[in-house]
């Protein structure tokens, strides 16, 4: 489940419910729009908390983009 915030996406993590994910809106490109609420995502981590089980994420489209 996505919650959209003017500067990016809380998100769930499949199979993590304790984990808190955030997708801000800097990792987007230029021109996108946030995801709607409620929809799936494929992203790729890029920071990880372990104390308090914080995840940055970024969108996994930005792979392909980047090659």
């Amino acid at each position: 489940m996505l919650v959209t915030m003017p500067f990016g996406v809380f998100a769930d993590i499949e199979g993590q419910p304790d984990a808190l994910a955030l997708m801000e809106l800097t990792t987007l490109p230029s021109g996108s729009q946030l995801p709607a609420g409620g929809v799936w995502l494929d992203a790729v981590v890029v920071d990880f908390a372990c104390h308090n089980q914080q995840v940055r994420l970024r969108p996994a489209e930005l792979e392909t983009w980047s090659e």
